[in-house]
């Protein structure tokens, strides 16, 4: 964490800013954990202070730039009045599904852009004297990465009560990075603009050229995907969420069977949910349009933020044979992991961030609402973390949809690969079913490593999507 974090957002954070001027693309970060028992209210409360001062953006807001000349500005939000991030709830007798109903109305609830942008929730009362902790923040503070990055300056590695910044129970220490004053950032936007003139005046032809070559490569990312399947054609802004559980010895066994990699039979089993959800409705596909993103995330990069590329494909998913569904999804992702598409999608990301905001609204959202399913496969912790006391026994990261009908994100947690599913109300008109295919989706990629005594080969990487 001291790594210097820059003050101006960055072409992907500021696209993920700009893009929720149209509501049904907002992308908050929701992140729900079981704990063994309620948090202690003193020890969660230094947690929070301790992980604010390790990470500042946690008491920062975004402020948009002087006359929209340049990029928004992270700016320090004063004190941070923790009465308004925290808050606790109770649950008597519940249980995951309770927590995930608290969670469900602030799946896609816009933040107050005068304030830090994140907010935590403590359940309590669950069954068997358990709790649960629901953390949501905005898109632009990380990725799904970034924030395990940030997670660790929250959790302890055993348990205990955290201890405040500086020892004791105090405020933070100020020291956010306060941004440039006003003046100065209009100089400074006005600078970059001039520059910018400049070279176009020095050479009209590169500069001419430029929006060709953007128009061309959002051409062929538009094209890369078809239009998403029409039973799953509606967009709103409510949520239904869902979670599951499998051993994450089941899915790289799987996986070293089928000759591919855990985030293979993460697609396959995606894929055959859908596939199912669609044959319950009596319209099967042979096809759905996924998006995964591809972590580009470097050591010396800066914490937190966003340090990935959308990676869009048709995976087909009328084979019945799983096994034949693990290998062609894993052609499939790394073809489309080629340094092409992803060079072509960060060259499209930096360049809508000179739009104005509804115009990157509008390209982005049409890119974004032909996708069927976001499906996200993050390396979660090694070992279960603890939070002021309380050892933190699942954890679930539901990935925004963000225009999509669904989005299916595994996390693995120490050696339990936890599995989060989030619909859109109203492209999926039945949850539940959208659930139980989920299930009967992973329950037949496992059995691909079941059925016969087979020498599996090496252990499985986790490579492919991460964010």
């Amino acid at each position: 964490m001291d790594r210097r974090l820059p003050d101006r957002l960055s072409a992907s954070d500021s696209l993920m800013w700009r893009i929720e001027a149209d509501p049904v693309l907002r992308s908050p970060i929701l992140v729900v954990a079981l704990l063994d028992r309620a948090p202690d209210p003193e020890g969660l409360e230094a947690a929070v202070r301790r992980a604010a001062e390790g990470f500042p953006r946690m008491r920062q807001r975004i402020v948009p730039p002087p006359l929209g000349l340049g990029r928004p500005r992270w700016v320090d939000a004063g004190p941070l009045a923790l009465d308004h991030h925290v808050r606790r709830t109770h649950v008597p007798g519940g249980t995951v599904t309770a927590a995930l109903a608290v969670a469900e109305p602030d799946a896609v609830t816009v933040f107050d852009p005068a304030r830090p942008l994140w907010r935590m929730t403590v359940v309590e009362g669950l069954d068997g004297g358990r709790a649960a902790l629901v953390l949501r923040f905005h898109h632009t503070i990380a990725d799904g990465v970034g924030s395990l990055e940030v997670a660790r300056t929250l959790f302890d590695t055993r348990r205990r009560r955290a201890r405040a910044p500086g020892g004791g129970p105090g405020g933070l220490r100020g020291g956010a990075d306060p941004g440039a004053p006003p003046l100065a950032r209009l100089v400074g936007g006005a600078g970059r603009l001039a520059g910018d003139l400049l070279r176009a005046a020095r050479r009209p032809g590169e500069a001419l050229a430029a929006p060709v070559r953007l128009g061309r490569t959002a051409a062929r990312l538009l094209a890369d995907v078809g239009s998403g399947s029409p039973a799953l054609a509606g967009r709103s802004l409510d949520r239904r969420l869902a979670v599951t559980e499998r051993r994450l010895t089941d899915l790289e066994r799987a996986a070293a069977v089928a000759g591919g990699t855990v985030n293979d039979v993460l697609l396959a089993a995606v894929g055959g949910a859908l596939a199912r959800y669609h044959r319950h409705l009596g319209h099967p596909v042979r096809e759905i349009r996924v998006t995964m993103p591809v972590d580009i995330r470097r050591p010396e990069d800066p914490p937190g933020g966003n340090r990935f590329v959308p990676v869009r494909f048709t995976l087909p998913v009328d084979d019945p044979d799983p096994a034949m569904r693990v290998r062609i999804a894993g052609a499939l992702a790394r073809d489309r992991r080629g340094g092409s598409v992803v060079t072509a999608t960060n060259v499209l990301a930096t360049a809508l961030d000179l739009l104005p905001r509804p115009v990157v609204a509008r390209v982005f959202g049409d890119l974004l609402r032909s996708i069927d399913v976001d499906v996200v496969d993050l390396v979660g912790l090694a070992r279960p973390p603890y939070l002021a006391g309380a050892r933190v026994d699942r954890l679930w990261a539901f990935a925004p949809p963000t225009g999509a009908a669904l989005s299916v994100t595994l996390l693995s947690h120490g050696r339990t690969a936890c599995i989060a599913l989030a619909c859109d109300r109203a492209a999926v008109d039945d949850p539940d079913l959208m659930a139980a295919c989920l299930e009967q989706g992973f329950d037949e990629v496992v059995a691909v490593g079941r059925p016969r005594r087979r020498r599996a080969g090496p252990a499985a990487a986790r490579t492919g999507g991460a964010a």
